[in-house]
């Protein structure tokens, strides 16, 4: 407590022998005064190019010294003083003027950008704020990993956490959305030791982020011991509502034809085991239900039984939870390049979100019991993922896409699966990571921050502030999606997905009754891009800490007679926020 008053002290004395010496030079008697800052200069203020298409972007770059400060017109908020470029997509022509600021005063340059124009925009949009919304659970959006990716994702124990896993997952939560709800699966007998080890860095997680699990035991050696006693632990681990179900196994109706059980194996002897184990493990966590079945998905020849199983085991169940993969790698299979930009990557081929056969076939079984339906596992392409697809920029826009298509169905929840592989990368995940062992446990280091990622943070973007599902009209020949929310503050937000490889152009939304709107843009080189991603022009590419790098800003837009529009470019997003 002695130092600063020190400090103080001698800063005051050499001050005070600096004026006395500028004082016996200058022969004035009192102190030199710096020279006030003079005005900024902006050297230069261009666009490149300077004419341009409609849906085309442009950069508008600078250079300014002696600013604290820059505004740009058409531009929503101040830009920091060492940024020195950005890139647009406006509408129309636009005279664009830079201020540079700072307390001697301000200058200030302008650059015009022409834009060629059509007539006919390539989408029309209509959004009535007064319709009926559909609630979307806070906890919505979340992601799955695996018991025994924790030292190479999470940390070695609670002293020893990633510090990047942790902020990539503040990211998501920063939009008022919170709590996350994790899924951390769990399918093969541990040393006890190990098993507490891991729970000890998840658990530091749940407690930093206020984040909540579902985290499964071991079913796959079908003893019952083993699984309870690792219930046991998890109660132990966890406090309050941190953990919200426990999940028996992974995929079980795969155990017949992967070895863990006879060949054969079939549902019903399944639910006979499941009738053993789920009362003591529910008895072993103080009251902890489950996450249940956890089936691999609507191909599964299993679904059938989905319904009379949530009934019948309705008491026992915390969460009902299948998985989704859109596509296949298995056995040398390949999807098309541009596969995530297509509508069966979506809802339909195999596994249809719509139809009789599809997830509302199944979701009032488990709402009229109450119980919460959450794709419990779900990423773009299974056995790993298609390199060149799955970490491609089109899975950004698949991932918005397929979310609010089960957001619309009514499904409560989805979990984006990201295992990590301390040997190599994962084509799907929405991130991983290298680590280097120590004595005091990992350090670690970010190996990829994918695409993916991104459009996950766009939909948490698109969600903020516990916002409600608006139904909007779409009228587009193109490949484009739109989706909706309303907020309790009356703020709309409108998601543009344009999935299209050649359209390029205005959309036309009509809102009545709303005011100045901003534009925040996802965009890559083209969608097969694993880097050069911008989010509102900020990217991940080159993070080591998992903050985004570069200037966040975002375009403005004004209504005229109701109507916005907004030019966009092929394979990119952009949300609209409009404020009452």
């Amino acid at each position: 407590m002695g130092l600063p008053p020190i400090r103080t002290s001698f800063a005051a004395g050499a001050f005070l022998g600096l004026a006395v010496f500028l004082s016996s030079c200058g022969g004035s008697g009192t102190a030199t005064q710096l020279p006030p800052p003079s005005v900024p200069v902006i050297s230069s203020f261009t666009a490149t190019p300077a004419s341009i298409a409609l849906g085309q972007s442009t950069t508008l770059a600078w250079q300014v010294s002696n600013a604290t400060s820059l505004q740009l017109s058409n531009v929503s908020g101040m830009l920091p003083a060492s940024s020195s470029s950005i890139v647009i997509v406006p509408a129309t022509s636009t005279t664009y003027t830079l201020t540079a600021t700072n307390s001697a005063g301000s200058a200030q340059k302008t650059t015009t950008v022409t834009v060629t124009t059509t007539s006919t925009p390539i989408a029309s949009i209509q959004v009535n704020p007064s319709a009926t919304p559909a609630p979307i659970a806070p906890n919505f959006l979340s992601i799955g990993m695996q018991i025994g990716d924790t030292t190479s994702m999470v940390g070695t124990s609670s002293s020893n956490v990633n510090p990047i896993f942790e902020q990539l997952l503040k990211n998501l939560t920063q939009y008022a959305n919170a709590p996350l709800l994790i899924r951390d699966s769990n399918d093969v007998e541990q040393d006890v030791n190990d098993y507490g080890q891991d729970l000890g860095a998840i658990s530091k997680v749940a407690q930093d982020l206020g984040a909540q699990f579902f985290i499964g035991v071991d079913f796959e050696d079908d003893d019952l011991t083993t699984a309870t006693g690792e219930a046991q632990q998890l109660a132990a681990a966890f406090s309050g509502s941190e953990l919200q179900g426990i999940e028996l196994g992974d995929e079980p109706d795969l155990y017949g034809n992967s070895g863990e059980r006879p060949a054969g194996w079939d549902c019903s002897e399944y639910l006979s085991e499941y009738q053993q184990f789920a009362p003591s493990l529910i008895s072993a966590s103080a009251g902890v239900k489950l996450s249940a079945p956890v089936w691999a998905g609507l191909s599964s020849s299993w679904m059938g039984n989905l319904e009379s199983f949530i009934s019948s085991e309705a008491s026992t169940i915390a969460v009902v939870t299948v998985h989704h993969y859109s596509g296949t790698a298995c056995n040398g299979a390949t999807e098309p390049a541009d596969y995530l930009l297509t509508e069966p990557a979506v809802d339909g081929d195999t596994q249809p979100l719509t139809g009789p056969v599809g997830i509302p076939a199944y979701l009032p079984a488990a709402q009229q019991a109450g119980i919460p339906f959450r794709i419990g596992e779900l990423n773009s392409i299974n056995c790993g993922g298609q390199v060149g697809v799955s970490n491609s920029f089109s899975s950004a826009l698949w991932a918005m896409d397929i979310s609010f298509s089960y957001a619309n169905v009514g499904v409560s929840g989805v979990n984006f699966f990201s295992p990590g592989d301390p040997n190599q990368a994962n084509a799907y995940t929405p991130f991983d990571f290298t680590f280097t062992e120590g004595s005091g446990g990992n350090t670690y280091a970010v190996r990829n921050i994918n695409p993916l990622y991104y459009g996950l943070l766009m939909f948490a973007q698109t969600v903020q502030n516990k916002a409600d599902l608006l139904p909007v009209s779409l009228t587009t020949q193109a490949n484009i999606k739109a989706w909706a929310t309303i907020d309790g503050t009356q703020t709309v937000r409108l998601l543009l997905l344009n999935k299209d490889q050649n359209a390029t152009g205005a959309i036309s939304v009509s809102l009545a009754g709303y005011g100045q709107a901003t534009v925040t843009r996802l965009m890559a080189p083209s969608y097969s891009s694993t880097t050069g991603v911008t989010l509102g022009g900020q990217t991940f590419d080159g993070s080591t800490d998992g903050t985004p790098q570069g200037t966040a800003y975002s375009e403005i837009a004004q209504p005229v007679s109701s109507v916005y529009t907004i030019a966009i470019p092929a394979v990119s997003a952009a949300l609209l926020t409009i404020q009452p």
